[in-house]
């Protein structure tokens, strides 16, 4: 009963319900600026189910993963509280610390603290470090409930899913139900988003870079406002898991460089500027990860190192899956394309029905089979050439398609794991769903019953176009 005592303490009973109240008040002023009473109930609807997932969520990870990673994050996070609440000039320390070392004035609460977690050796990592320093200002405010620090994280990670929902909205009217299913209702993304874990961070910051960049270069509106998401969106991602920073990077210079093309209205020159944005775009890119990369503490990121690091880490979860008997897998390759190949299989269409090996995995299941359907459904109506045609016929697509492509390889092609890749590759999966989706009904093919049933299109009923939300 360790862990139930450690997390779920009667400060959760007390603040918790207090602190949902706080979050429901702020988000009902947020939500009653819009002027569509649908969109209204549409976010009012999707925050009821993220916070009654965030306790779901909660309550899964203290008494059926027993608290795993998030344990050890709040045992962090109680150390923080400790050398603050020792001294209060201690924060400030805290706040300005990327990692902890030996010379840090808090290092001796982690190396006092008793966990049963290795939380001063998580410590010496930036990324590890993160989780708990974010947390802390919530702990401080809530007596530490580890209900109301998950509610927080899931908090960011619903802002974050809402700006994903506005960005495609303004690209997609007609397709209001496929983007609410991609950006606020997916089972697994909302349920690894909603947790004190890295994954709400890197959620939340990916929605708010791509709504910012939005806002600077296709609305113009609201500069500075958005200038700061983008930095804070930025530095998280670079601190807690870059990697998803570097697959961002390309596919956003593409969808950018493609917003250009655009406006050009001669056929031929338009041609001609794709084949040159692309090139450019792909070269910047390429400049830009391998710089981003030089630093040691990403350098395994780099595209020079990444097969020599995917294996590495292969052989690091494979170790780790078998010592805790969970749903592991191998690649009986070296080749790099293969193995490429093999990891967006793994990312975007596995676990197979007979791989999962917990009840928790069902959820990865069915949104596997999902995809995997609408993506062959399509393969096989519209063939290689069609299918590659209709993802680089919008900007959006190209984004899509490349962001999920090379993340789904990074991810799939490190990890041997299920559990761990259906945690890692929520940031990819509204992109990749939602150009699937509308790519599906663009090319005129039907939804099979159980699924139009499932998103809330009644028989034979046409998409409804609705005004672009800002």
């Amino acid at each position: 009963m360790h862990l139930l005592t450690a997390l779920l303490t009667s400060n959760d009973f007390i603040y918790g319900p207090l602190f949902f109240m706080a979050l429901f008040m702020v988000y009902s002023v947020v939500a009653s600026k819009y002027k569509d009473d649908a969109t209204k109930r549409l976010f009012m609807k999707a925050f009821y189910f993220k916070m009654l997932i965030s306790l779901i969520s909660s309550l899964i990870i203290i008494f059926y993963y027993r608290g795993g990673d998030s344990a050890m994050y709040y045992d962090s996070a109680v150390d923080l509280k400790n050398a603050v609440t020792d001294d209060s000039g201690n924060f400030w320390t805290i706040m300005g610390t990327k990692s902890l070392n030996s010379d840090s004035p808090i290092a001796s609460y982690f190396l006092n603290d008793n966990s049963i977690f290795p939380t001063w050796e998580s410590a010496h990592s930036p990324s590890n470090f993160m989780v708990p320093r974010l947390g802390l200002p919530f702990g401080l405010l809530t007596d530490m409930s580890y209900l109301c620090m998950s509610m927080a994280f899931s908090f960011f990670a619903f802002g974050g899913s809402i700006r994903l929902y506005k960005f495609f909205i303004h690209y997609f009217p007609d397709y209001q139900k496929e983007v609410a299913l991609a950006t606020l209702f997916l089972p697994s993304m909302v349920f690894w988003s909603s947790s004190f874990l890295k994954d709400p961070i890197c959620f939340g910051s990916v929605g708010y870079l791509i709504y910012g960049l939005f806002s600077i270069f296709i609305r113009r509106k609201k500069i500075l406002t958005s200038l700061i998401w983008i930095t804070i969106s930025v530095l998280l991602l670079f601190y807690v898991k870059v990697y998803i920073l570097l697959a961002l990077l390309p596919a956003v210079m593409l969808w950018l460089f493609s917003e250009v093309n655009k406006a050009v209205e001669n056929k031929t020159l338009r041609r001609i500027l794709a084949i040159m944005t692309f090139s450019v775009g792909a070269g910047i890119a390429y400049l830009l990860i391998n710089y981003v990369g030089s630093d040691d503490s990403v350098k395994m990121y780099r595209l020079d190192t990444f097969l020599e690091t995917s294996q590495y880490n292969r052989d690091l979860y494979k170790g780790f899956s078998t010592r805790e008997q969970g749903a592991y897998f191998t690649y009986e390759t070296s080749n790099p394309v293969l193995l490429v190949l093999y990891g967006m299989v793994a990312t975007l269409f596995r676990p197979f029905p007979w791989e999962i090996s917990s009840p928790i995995g069902f959820l990865s299941v069915v949104e596997s089979m999902m995809f995997l359907y609408f993506t062959v459904m399509l393969f096989y109506k519209k063939g290689l050439v069609g299918f590659f045609k209709g993802a680089f016929s919008h900007p959006v697509f190209i984004m899509c398609l490349i962001f999920s492509l090379i993340f789904a390889a990074a991810v799939g092609s490190s990890a041997t794991n299920f559990g761990s890749i259906s945690r890692y590759k929520i940031p990819c999966l509204p992109f990749y769903l939602l150009m699937i989706l509308i790519m599906y009904k663009q090319a005129g093919l039907k939804y099979p019953a159980w699924f139009a049933k499932a998103i809330g299109y009644r028989p034979e009923q046409k998409p409804r176009y609705r005004k672009p939300i800002h």
